[in-house]
């Protein structure tokens, strides 16, 4: 937290920066300096990009809107991944769904299972992937390592749904054998490294998450029956740290022409951070955070984390039980020039229409009130009035702006 501003030319970088920032919170980015912007965008690779340079690419992107994305014929992303199971043509119908709202990013996570079964195979799989989200002129954040859900990934066929339950098949990546062995964990770079070298020039990927929500201790999903298959949350941090450190030093080796960053999402973060809390915001190119609360607390949020002067991305958001609403959320966000991507997109294995409350109670048939998720899995609208308002707030009925670049 301490350095909100790092650069090679203290004075004109945070001029720059500030002039940028000024434009980009009052909405006014999609016309920057031209000027400025030149002065700033050419430093060197390797290190954290400087708010300046964070700041420029930001503003040459549209207002980004869109979700947390797996296809819905995958109980998780290992299932989206792998070669029997992955599913072009679902991809393909579906994100042509979210092209036709409005919406013109996807964060859509991997899984280190996929790669190491077959590095080319997993690779062409991504290329494809690329392929159809371009042809709907969507670009997505990448999430590299997932700390949420199920310790004990697995190749192979996946389980089937537990009926009436929230994302029931999600797994870790690492799961844990990896994530609390140091020399295991070290295992992983080539991964990262091969990830952010073949596709860290790619002008259709947005933005790489590093780790979703590494600390996170799964209190309501797993350890409940004493099975214990989930770490302690003081090793889980620890371990969890560790990694996170790793990845962004493997992540500035490989200097991807793309942001790359960590979420903060747990706890006090702005006013009193944890160690993963500062790592995360210090290390990260673009700010970004996941928040489920109701209008007031996402406002206070926001307030807080476009202090640090650089772009701010709301990577979760969007728990209709919880008070978190496209109607109540979004407005704040545009408002800010916040990019807004909320959890889901198609009601599908993942089961997430069921709320939180479904891993301790039980739900015979479809709530009334969907938790997430947007379209039906035959392509209707849940609510049309949501569908109406991201598409006011884009300014336009279907996506026909060019790819912006990064």
């Amino acid at each position: 937290m301490k350095k909100l501003i790092d650069s090679h030319n203290p004075k004109l970088l945070l001029c720059a920066a500030l002039h940028i920032t000024l434009l980009t919170n009052a909405g006014l980015a999609a016309q920057p300096d031209t000027t400025t912007l030149k002065a700033v965008v050419d430093v060197s690779h390797g290190t954290r990009w400087s708010a300046a340079r964070a700041n420029a690419w930001y503003a040459r992107q549209p207002w980004l809107i869109g979700g947390n994305y797996v296809p819905s014929s995958a109980i998780n992303q290992l299932e989206m991944w792998q070669a029997d199971t992955f599913d072009p043509a679902a991809i393909d119908r579906e994100l042509g769904w979210a092209e036709g709202i409005g919406m013109n990013t996807m964060r859509v996570f991997l899984h280190d299972i996929a790669w190491r079964q077959d590095e080319q195979g997993f690779f062409k799989r991504v290329d494809r992937f690329l392929e159809i989200a371009d042809r709907h002129r969507i670009r997505p954040m990448f999430v590299i390592f997932d700390g949420v859900w199920h310790p004990i990934p697995k190749a192979g066929k996946q389980p089937d749904p537990k009926p009436g339950v929230h994302n029931s098949g999600w797994v870790q990546s690492p799961g844990r054998e990896y994530l609390e062995d140091p020399a295991k964990q070290d295992q992983l770079k080539p991964y990262v490294v091969a990830l952010l070298k073949r596709y860290g020039a790619d002008a259709r990927v947005l933005a790489w998450d590093l780790f979703n929500e590494p600390d996170n201790p799964n209190r309501e999903a797993y350890g409940r029956d004493g099975s214990k298959i989930e770490l302690d949350e003081q090793a889980k941090v620890k371990f969890a740290t560790q990694l996170l450190r790793k990845t962004f030093a493997w992540a500035r080796e490989a200097a991807p022409s793309q942001p790359i960053t960590a979420g903060v999402w747990l706890g006090d973060y702005l006013n009193k951070p944890s160690e993963i809390h500062t790592l995360s915001l210090e290390e990260s190119d673009i700010i970004t955070f996941h928040n489920y609360d109701g209008p007031a607390e996402m406002q206070k949020r926001v307030e807080g984390l476009i202090k640090f002067g650089r772009p701010v991305l709301c990577t979760e958001f969007m728990a209709r039980g919880n008070n978190s609403t496209f109607q109540g959320i979004l407005p704040i966000l545009k408002q800010h020039n916040v990019a807004a991507y909320n959890w889901g997109l198609v009601d599908g294995k993942s089961q997430t229409i069921y709320p939180w409350d479904s891993w301790k109670k039980a739900y015979d048939r479809e709530p009334a009130l969907w938790f997430h998720d947007v379209f039906r899995r035959d392509g209707s609208i849940y609510r049309q009035e949501e569908v109406d308002l991201i598409r006011k707030l884009t300014r336009r009925e279907s996506t026909q702006t060019p790819n912006p670049g990064n």
